[in-house]
Parts: C-alpha cells; structure tokens; sequence
C-alpha cells in the first residue's frame, strides 16, 4: 500500500529538487516527470502541473526522515537560486542604467558640440581625472 504525503515544503523546482536529492547522498533516478530513490521501500517524488509531490511505501522512519532532509535541502538550495537571481536581476538592472547613463551624456556632448558649431567655436576635450570638460575655441 502506497502513501502519498503532501510535504510542508512546496517542491516546485526540479533543478533544486535534483541537487538536493544530491546533496543527501542516495541514489535517484530521473524519469521525467517522476524521480524515484531507493530508500526503504523506496520514494518516488512525481511532477504534477505545478509541483512534485512525494509517494512513498511504508512509514518508516527512515523513509519519513529522508524526505525531511531533503525538505531542508531543498528549501537551502532554492534560497540560495532565488538570492542569485535577484542579484542577477539587479545586475542587469544597474548595467541597464548605467547604459541609459552613458547614452544621455553622450547624446548632452553631441548636442553641446553642434551648439557650439553653429556659434563659430571649436571643441576641445579636456580631460579632468574622470571627468571631461568641453573647451570651447573660437577661430576664424
């Protein structure tokens, strides 16, 4: 008779679900969307539409510590992917701005070199340490 538990932990990724099956050091085995380790009677963690829930055999307590290790597991790894994303996302984000940035001043030194174009002068470029002034000549 098989038993089917509805974990407290929503295993909602396969990547972190793998990684923690190996981070608890038992042998699994991938079948799409159904995992299956030998573990006592054995366990298997089935995909359904939006997560994995877990079957296993017996009720031993080995079977019903193992799945709450690899819960922990679980939860610790999917932390650690959702952190990674975030700074991935932020990343992107200051790159993104710093782009925007960038783009203005060059778009602001275009506009102040035409300017100065039409007004008879020359421009130099002065660099200050990290910064540029625009220098304007006037030649005849």
């Amino acid at each position: 008779m098989s038993r089917r538990v509805i974990t407290r932990t929503p295993i909602i990724d396969k990547e972190c679900l793998i990684e923690a099956l190996k981070a608890s050091n038992c042998q699994y085995q991938d079948q799409g969307n159904r995992i299956s380790v030998q573990i006592g009677c054995g366990i298997t963690y089935i995909q359904k539409d939006t997560h994995f829930s877990v079957d296993y055999y017996s009720d031993h307590i080995d079977e019903r510590n193992f799945v709450e290790s690899v819960n922990k597991a679980y939860l610790r790894i999917y932390k650690a992917k959702l952190e990674r994303l975030e700074r991935e996302r932020l990343e992107e984000e200051a790159r993104k701005e710093r782009e925007r940035l960038e783009a203005f001043k060059e778009a602001q030194k275009a506009q102040i070199i035409e300017k100065a174009k039409k007004q008879g002068y020359k421009v130099k470029e002065v660099k200050k340490g990290d910064k540029i002034q625009l220098v304007c000549v006037r030649y005849g």
